[in-house]
């Protein structure tokens, strides 16, 4: 008999003995020994009990082979679970809608409308935090400012969405799906047989359920959308696959910046925490896709934890952000270099774009054929280099690519200067002055002449 094969096989899979399961379904010992040896045979109670402590569906108990070693049948149980429990939200949802009147119709409406209004309003703190921390804070970072910025962002969307979704149908269900209940003929039936212990009876009505339910035009409905919310959902795999990588190279440069001393905790911890979410953004799906049982449990608690992770990130980032200050200046230390060029003097002769308001003139008359173009520039963590030319007779001063830059270096001084409790603009970094010596009259000539811009000229 099926069902006495596999109530004994799902208790030794657990390792429960007779005594356990008889307490758990408070009946006797001896109760459960007869329903083994297949002398008698549960009631329909005691058999719902059954399907909850192993976590096994009717059909299966009472009617299938169990295969406690089997992979693939649980995987296939486990896509059976998923196809009824979206048969029965469909039915739910056709019933809800049939059961309803003209009032409770528009009552549904208006709470689908204040939900979507919630969820509206809730994107305003959401554009603030992304405002504050993405745009004030990591856009200011020099290079990577507008990455940092751009994957912060898509991280809060997507938790944001997933959130919205999940409240969006946790309050619809509990509100309405809930109160609808589905009563099967064929349950009804089981139930009479179950009473009448004629278990002959109740397996053939079980086989020709599943069987009518495994060729029903909603059964093969219901796969289909499956596979196609399965498609969509490994495309939307890559994006916390994306996050997950850029967050681990991210964090790889943190730790290196922590050792080196910068006070980037916080920033450290943010990225933890990413990880850990990105992941679970990944691994929930995945297992929907290949027919896995997620642990909701775990899940949640890995969530929390990441949520106190990040409120223990930003408690620390705020302390090591006030405690540094900013200086729109470059350090003391920093040297300055000069290159100097000369170049005969014409009366059509320009100066280059936006260069010319930048420009100081200075009066040597003793320079009356020829101009001297002084330039003054920056000697600190990279070795610049400035190009002075003359193009048809169009001054052109232009900061060329660096000959030379040590990230190790920058890094160095850059970590010693936030260890002094100060951050420098180093984009000055790139700032030049521009000096023309020249007589009074060739300086005259050459403001009267204006400025131009040089066509191909970077």
């Amino acid at each position: 008999m099926f069902f006495a094969s596999n109530l004994q096989k799902l208790r030794k899979r657990e390792n429960m003995s007779q005594e356990a399961l008889a307490e758990k379904l408070d009946v006797t010992r001896q109760s459960v020994s007869k329903w083994e040896s297949g002398a008698s045979y549960p009631e329909m109670d005691k058999l719902i009990s059954i399907c909850k402590i192993f976590n096994v569906d009717m059909d299966t108990l009472v009617n299938g082979d169990v295969d406690i070693d089997s992979p693939d049948k649980e995987a296939s149980i486990n896509t059976k679970d998923i196809l009824d429990k979206f048969n029965t939200l469909m039915k739910k949802i056709v019933c809800l809608f049939e059961s309803m009147s003209f009032k409770e119709i528009i009552e549904f409406l208006v709470t689908v409308f204040l939900l979507v209004i919630i969820i509206i309003v809730g994107t305003i703190p959401k554009d603030i935090i992304e405002n504050l921390i993405g745009t004030n804070l990591l856009e200011g970072i020099t290079y990577v400012g507008p990455t940092l910025n751009t994957l912060f962002r898509l991280i809060v969307d997507i938790l944001y969405s997933v959130f919205a979704i999940v409240i969006f149908a946790y309050v619809l269900k509990i509100k309405y799906l809930d109160r609808i209940k589905i009563k099967e003929d064929t349950d009804k039936e089981i139930v009479a047989k179950v009473k009448e212990k004629r278990v002959e009876e109740v397996e053939k009505v079980i086989i020709k359920d599943a069987s009518s339910n495994s060729n029903s035009l909603t059964r093969l409905l219901a796969k289909i959308i499956i596979y196609i919310i399965k498609f969509f959902v490994v495309l939307f795999l890559f994006a916390p696959l994306i996050c997950i990588v850029v967050l681990a190279v991210m964090l790889g440069f943190e730790v290196l910046f922590v050792i080196k001393g910068l006070p980037i905790v916080g920033i450290l911890l943010w990225t933890i925490a990413g990880i850990i979410i990105s992941a679970l953004c990944f691994e929930v799906p995945l297992n929907f896709v290949i027919n896995h049982k997620n642990n909701y449990k775990r899940v949640m608690i890995t969530l929390l934890i990441s949520l106190v992770i990040v409120i223990i990130g930003c408690i620390i980032f705020a302390f090591e952000f006030f405690s540094i200050t900013y200086v729109n200046e470059l350090p003391k230390d920093v040297k300055t270099k000069e290159i100097s060029e000369t170049f005969p003097m014409t009366n059509d002769f320009k100066t280059i774009g936006y260069y010319y308001n930048d420009i100081e003139y200075v009066v040597d008359d003793s320079l009356t054929d020829e101009i001297e173009v002084d330039v003054t520039y920056y000697d600190y963590l990279i070795n610049n280099n400035i190009e002075i030319e003359v193009h048809n007779n169009n001054l052109l001063v232009y900061m060329d690519s660096p000959k030379e830059f040590s990230f190790k270096e920058a890094l160095d001084k850059v970590s010693e200067d936030i260890k002094d409790g100060k951050i420098y603009n180093y984009d000055k970094i790139n700032e030049y002055k521009v000096t023309i010596k020249t007589s009074s009259n060739n300086i005259n000539i050459i403001k009267n002449n204006g400025s131009s811009t040089l066509k191909g000229a970077e």
